[in-house]
């Protein structure tokens, strides 16, 4: 157990550092609402789409951070028998590619102020992060 508390302390600690969706989401809204959409796509890349309302508002849908990780097999040897020195390797996880990004849908009023910004879907962020949209818009 005095083995057991301190791993999970140090936990506690490095997770209470990482950003949550919710987080992100916050502070993003305190930083893009009210600012133009040309802006916001002139520093992170245009919309992947865009819908035109009746009232001259808009809804984009948004998707940046796009990063692919390579993780190679992972192994492990074990001994053929109990009474052999001999190992053989085996595979205990096959290599993967895990695609990294942050979606947000951001409404605009008809002049192009963003009114509404929120996030759709993320993958869980590079290393120890919970949420790819705090990497890319650095709310870690």
């Amino acid at each position: 157990m005095k083995v057991l508390l301190p791993g999970l302390a140090a936990a506690l600690l490095l997770v209470s550092g990482c950003a949550t969706t919710e987080e992100t989401n916050s502070a993003i809204r305190a930083r893009w609402i009210g600012q133009s959409t040309d802006a916001f796509f002139s520093q992170y890349g245009p919309p992947q789409r865009s819908y035109k309302l009746g009232d001259g508002s808009a809804v984009y849908n948004w998707r940046g951070g796009e990063k692919s990780i390579q993780h190679a097999a992972q192994y492990r040897d074990v001994p053929r028998d109990k009474d052999s020195k001999k190992t053989d390797r085996v595979m205990v996880s096959p290599a993967r590619t895990e695609e990294l990004f942050c979606e947000l849908q951001i409404n605009a009023n008809a002049a192009g102020s963003i009114t509404a910004i929120q996030t759709t879907r993320e993958s869980s962020g590079a290393g120890f992060s919970f949420s790819r949209c705090a990497e890319v818009f650095d709310k870690r």
